[in-house]
């Protein structure tokens, strides 16, 4: 007896330190974002992007977002959210969770949220960050489209699943861009591929976080204007400015829907910034107005310039002590010719550097 008792407490000792080893709490120190839908609003529970419904056919019950089909029967619904408040450029690496029951009827290429410009509907310089669900080739699919300004959503990098999503059970997704320029996804939990992401200036192709624009964020809407939007249940969607490893994505697959402790609501609070960064500019071609968007970690002297492509200052926008966090200034070239220039701000932290072009 005792040594069936001894032989029952071991083995539960190692189940606990087996799964110890599989999870573990990615915590929400680089949590930026959460929509948990628990209040029956569509507000941010960490960050300032609060969302708003775009038509009649949608809405939070029970703490779900809730997207019906409309009069014609078909999805007409979708959520928009402030796309400068989320501003995935200003991340080295993000990883967005994401809990959702789909419907039978999506058969389009539906998304389930997207983070970028959609080209005025038409897939051209989408510059942007996309996961869809279910796709008009029954396949689900990760994708970020950036820098052709001719072609429609023909430069992706991506990771494809081969299931559809449309078969109404919970699921699970968490999609990554890393610091080492590669697309990830996993689902329920499983790392299902990666691929590298690709800058291919014969095809105009410049696919990186800092290029994803800030213009648009959607929940439940396709990218094309022509596609009609998701249909389903939305639970939850978490966004980190961080990859998360195999091990982070497990706990959270494992900690279910609503899975973050309370800790996790900071009552609307913007984060204090993680690291010194540089936007790319937007819009980028511009004419003749821009803003230019960086973020500090700490209270120093900023010095924002911009130079030709000779490498000549043709315009200082800063030079002075400013206070830690996000800034935004605007840029008018009017006085200045078409072309290539550069945008610098240096800082005790670091100097860096990104292209933007004037196109009159």
């Amino acid at each position: 007896m005792c040594s069936k008792l001894y032989y029952l407490l071991f083995f539960g000792l190692m189940l606990v330190l087996t799964g110890s080893l599989m999870a573990q709490d990615p915590g929400t120190a680089n949590l930026t974002h959460l929509w948990t839908f628990e209040d029956g609003t569509l507000n941010d529970q960490v960050g300032e992007a609060n969302g708003e419904f775009v038509g009649d056919n949608a809405f939070v019950d029970m703490g779900d977002i809730v997207l019906v089909p409309g009069a014609e029967g078909i999805a007409d619904s979708w959520v928009e959210l402030p796309g400068d408040a989320i501003d995935l450029a200003g991340y080295s690496a993000v990883s967005i969770a994401a809990w959702f029951t789909p419907a039978l009827e999506n058969t389009q290429w539906n998304a389930l949220w997207f983070f970028g410009d959609d080209g005025a509907g038409n897939g051209v310089g989408s510059d942007g960050f996309c996961f869809q669900p279910s796709r008009g080739d029954n396949v689900a699919r990760v994708w970020i489209s950036c820098g052709n300004q001719s072609a429609p959503y023909s430069i992706e990098d991506a990771v494809v699943d081969a299931i559809e999503y449309n078969d109404l059970d919970l699921h699970h997704v968490v999609c990554e861009l890393t610091e080492s320029m590669e697309i990830v996804m996993y689902h329920n939990g499983v790392f299902l591929g990666s691929s590298p992401l690709i800058t291919d200036p014969a095809l105009g192709k410049d696919n990186a976080i800092w290029n994803i624009s800030p213009n648009f964020a959607r929940f439940a809407h396709s990218c094309y204007s022509a596609d009609y939007p998701y249909l389903g249940y939305i639970h939850e969607i978490a966004i980190f400015n961080k990859e998360l490893s195999d091990a982070e994505v497990a706990y959270l697959y494992g900690a279910g829907v609503n899975g973050f402790p309370s800790t996790a609501v900071k009552n609307n609070e913007a984060p204090l910034p993680e690291a010194f960064g540089l936007s790319q500019n937007y819009p980028n071609p511009f004419n003749p107005s821009t803003e230019f968007s960086y973020t500090l970690t700490q209270t120093e002297h900023v010095r924002l310039t911009v130079f030709d492509a000779l490498g000549r200052e043709v315009a200082t926008l800063a030079d002075g002590i400013q206070s830690q966090g996000k800034h935004d200034i605007t840029f008018n070239a009017q006085d200045l010719t078409s072309g290539v220039y550069y945008y610098q701000i240096q800082t005790e932290t670091g100097k860096l550097t990104k292209k933007m072009v004037l196109m009159k």
